[in-house]
């Protein structure tokens, strides 16, 4: 290949990763992912002694009430809204509770913690960004062999200081987009090279299901052969082992050898049991040694829950 066509090569990678990815520090989202924070799982640090934000988080607190953000729908449409909005003047679809305690708290916001939040916001990005340029499509096209769907072609990415209770979460927009919100400090699940993993990870949750889509599927299926209701977060276990040993591979093949995916951290939490039968099925499968319907079958068998008594 001469050198003219391995450029024009490297600028159609680079322009179709930017063109999937759009990541983006937004002062309003940012403002209200923290005060959604706050308010649920208790106040930090600097503002957390300012009487004015206290208010503000008592306020936001009676409007977010016990709903989750990953499903209400006014608080996705909300979200949605706030992350388009680039001037000072709020949308007239944000609710009237909620703007008014977003317009009052940006001041005092804006003054004393938004140039720290976007300063590390947009190092994250700027460390991002080149990874997914050099490895994004690749792993796309990677995820979707292992799925056997299509990847979400848009994927919003707002850069935040707080993302719920995880960190992330990620909401389908349309048929083929995700709209991810991501935390870009005290989150190791988003730092150094897990990023990259991790922009990987949660688009994935706009094409995997527990009950329905990739792998939810194939579950459904297994459970109508066999009888045997799995784990309720098997097919999570399933999402994020692809995503860590796909992105393995990907930043082996740059060079770095001693990558540690963050399914390695998820074995003592939430996936207690699954490492032996995901590192023999899933990896064959990976591997092209298994077939995804017998992989998932025999995954689904061995982690099954102890029969009731």
């Amino acid at each position: 290949m001469s050198s003219m066509r391995k450029w024009i090569v490297l600028l159609a990678v680079l322009a179709s990763a930017q063109s999937r990815w759009q990541l983006q520090s937004n002062v309003w989202v940012n403002l209200h992912q923290r005060l959604m924070y706050e308010a649920r799982f208790g106040p930090v640090k600097p503002l957390a002694d300012n009487e004015q934000w206290k208010s503000a988080i008592e306020k936001y607190g009676a409007f977010l009430g016990k709903r989750h953000p990953f499903y209400d729908k006014e608080l996705l449409d909300m979200n949605e809204a706030l992350s388009a909005t680039k001037g000072t003047k709020l949308p007239d679809s944000i609710p009237r509770a909620a703007a008014a305690v977003l317009e009052s708290a940006m001041p005092l916001y804006r003054a004393q913690q938004w140039p720290k939040d976007d300063r590390i916001n947009r190092f994250w990005i700027s460390v991002a960004e080149p990874m997914l340029a050099s490895a994004g499509e690749e792993l796309v096209a990677a995820h979707e062999k292992a799925y056997g769907r299509a990847f979400p072609k848009r994927i919003l990415v707002d850069v935040t200081s707080y993302g719920w209770e995880f960190g992330a979460y990620t909401v389908p927009v349309g048929t083929d987009g995700a709209h991810t919100v991501i935390q870009s400090q005290d989150n190791p699940g988003g730092e150094g090279f897990h990023a990259l993993e991790s922009l990987l990870h949660e688009p994935s949750h706009a094409i995997v299901g527990d009950r329905s889509g990739a792998i939810g599927d194939d579950i459904v299926r297994v459970t109508k052969e066999t009888g045997i209701r799995p784990y309720s977060n098997l097919w999570h276990a399933i999402l994020f082992y692809t995503s860590s040993e796909l992105t393995r591979r990907a930043l082996e093949r740059r060079g770095i050898h001693d990558y540690q995916p963050l399914m390695l951290g998820m074995y003592d939490r939430g996936f207690r049991g699954f490492r032996q039968s995901l590192e023999t099925h899933w990896q064959a499968y990976l591997d092209g040694k298994e077939s995804r319907e017998a992989a998932i079958k025999q995954i689904v068998i061995e982690t099954a829950p102890p029969a009731k008594k």
